[in-house]
Formats: C-alpha cells, structure tokens, sequence
C-alpha cells in the first residue's frame, strides 16, 4: 500500500503535459441547473473517436462539458485521483489499479479493442514460433502490448529474455518511424502507429495475427485496450448527465467508424495528435468499439488475469469486484 501511495503522490505531481481547453463548436445556452462536467481526452487513438463529441457535446438538462486534452494516460490518473475531472479515457490495468486503491470510479464501457500488431519486414517470419532468436521492439514495458505478447508467446513456450529478446527504450511514435525507415525490424505496436508504419514502408508485413492467437487461447473474441471511466460521486449526483455523456461518445464512435474521412479531417482540425492523412487510413484499422463494461466483463477479466500472472500490482493485486463496472 505504501508503494501504491507513493505513485500516486508521484502522479498528482506531475507536470510535463500542459492540458489545454477545446472549445465547442456549440453555443451553451444559459441555464440555472448547469451541470458542469469535465471530460479528458487523451490525444491520440482515443482522441481519434471522441472527436465529434467534443465538437458537438451533449446539452440536455444544461450539461456543460469542459474538455481537457493529454498526452499521457498518467496525467488523466492524477486529474482522476484529484477530482479535477469527472471522466477520461485509461488502459485497462491502470483502470482497475485506481478501483482497487479505493479511488472512486468505475468503468463505463470499452472504447478500444483489440488493436495491437505484429509488425516486422523480415521475410522469414511467418508464425509466432520464427520469433526464436529474434529482437522485437514493444509499445509499452508492462503494458498491454508487452503482457498480451508475452502470454502468446509464453503459450507455445517462448520466453522473453531467453528465446526472444524484447526491446522498450523506445515510444510509441518512435517505433514507428523506426520500422518506416527500416532501422527496427520486428516490433509490437498498437494502431494507429502500426498503420502510421506501414503507410511509409510498404515492406511491412504482419504475419502473425495476435487477435486471432488471443481468441485460439482464450475463446474470446477480442481483449479491450481502453476503458472510459467515470467518478462515481459523479454518477451519484448527476446520473442523467453521466448516461447523456456515455451516450454522445458512443455516437462518436459510430460517428468515427462509419465516416473516416469526417472523422480525420475533424481530429486534425481539433489538434487530437494525428494528421488527418494518418487518422483516415488507421480508423478503419483501429476497431473502435463501445460495449458496457458490464457487458464486457468476461473480456476485461481476461485481460487483466493476463496482467495478474505477470505483475499482480500492475492492477492493484486482484481483480476487480463486480461494483468495478458501471449498471449502464
């Protein structure tokens, strides 16, 4: 407990990530029972289908919604755990880590699924078993990418560190550029970095398909990637305006899903962390979703069984209690 107390002092310190106000594209109107929300949005892939709610955010009942753009899911959690927003978007694990360190919020419905590639322009890897031998560069030290590759490859006896070597100095946007220009062979990379990737070096190829592999060994089809959470104080007080902000990103994301071209064009006017040239062709690869937590629960108990094999503080020492996930 004193280690997770640590991390979180840690976090509320934090300062290198300057958040910034997006402004409607609505005008509010006046109302005497506002009720003031404020929403992070991580730039990036899930800045990418919250896109259209920040353009047009819900007012039903005098919502008004402040967002708040950051480039780390380390400063949504200190925000989180202040109180100085009421929702954000966060990987799996560090969702369920917060929950289990009695931080209050809940998870409201996945976001992103199952978006994580095997990417590699060496032409003699065809199966998961060729990786013997082999550096592979991965997105994310103890994060999805790195435990969802580890328990595959662990699945037909590979080890890391002894079979294959894993390689993580480098982020997420540098392993992209380093496999566009060839100076990274193989590496693990979630969209839409791996389609950033592979737009700028058409010998790429993704011989190893890690959904399927995760399906064969589970029997679930897809491992969610994000989470949309929310205070629970926040639910409490103001349950009508928590389902009208579920609700105005879930059309987002259809909104997204079924208008790349819209959707591309509006990210890179709203400054969400990509060009609209990379957001068009990495939506339709992307596989955003919007699925209840609830309903989801057997897929985010998976994934997080995945974490608890490998590093059990990763989130929080258990699996979450059933009050983890949002009744709507």
């Amino acid at each position: 407990m004193k280690h997770s107390s640590r991390m979180f002092f840690a976090l509320l310190t934090i300062g290198l990530t300057v958040f910034a106000v997006i402004p409607s594209f609505s005008q509010i109107q006046s109302n005497t029972n506002v009720v003031e929300a404020t929403v992070a949005i991580l730039k990036g892939p899930s800045g990418i289908s919250a896109a259209w709610m920040v353009a047009d955010p819900p007012q039903e009942g005098g919502l008004r919604i402040k967002f708040l753009t950051a480039g780390g899911a380390d400063i949504v959690t200190a925000k989180l755990i202040s109180g100085e927003v009421d929702a954000g978007v966060l990987p799996v694990n560090v969702a369920a880590k917060l929950y289990n360190s009695k931080i209050p919020i809940v998870a409201v419905s996945v976001v992103g699924n199952g978006m994580v590639r095997f990417l590699t322009s060496d032409k003699s890897i065809r199966t998961l078993a060729d990786i013997k031998g082999k550096t592979i560069y991965v997105a994310g030290q103890k994060a999805t990418p790195d435990y969802l590759f580890r328990f595959l490859s662990d699945s037909i006896g590979l080890k890391a560190e002894v079979d294959y070597t894993p390689i993580y100095n480098l982020a997420y946007p540098e392993i992209a550029a380093g496999l566009a220009t060839g100076k990274v062979t193989s590496a693990i990379l979630p969209e839409p970095f791996a389609t950033q990737a592979c737009l700028l070096n058409k010998d790429l190829i993704s011989p190893i398909d890690l959904d399927a592999l995760w399906k064969e060994k589970t029997g679930l089809a897809g491992y969610p990637m994000s989470l949309f959470v929310m205070s629970r104080s926040f639910i409490e007080k103001h349950p009508d305006a928590a389902r009208a902000i579920a609700q105005a990103y879930k059309k987002s994301i259809e909104h997204t899903t079924s208008d790349p071209a819209s959707t591309a064009a509006l990210v890179e006017k709203l400054d969400l962390g990509m060009a609209a040239s990379i957001a068009k062709a990495a939506i339709p690869n992307s596989r955003y979703v919007y699925i209840s937590a609830r309903e989801a629960k057997s897929n985010v108990d998976a994934l997080l069984s995945v974490f608890l094999s490998f590093d059990p503080d990763s989130i929080g020492g258990k699996l979450p209690d059933p009050g983890f996930f949002a009744d709507f």
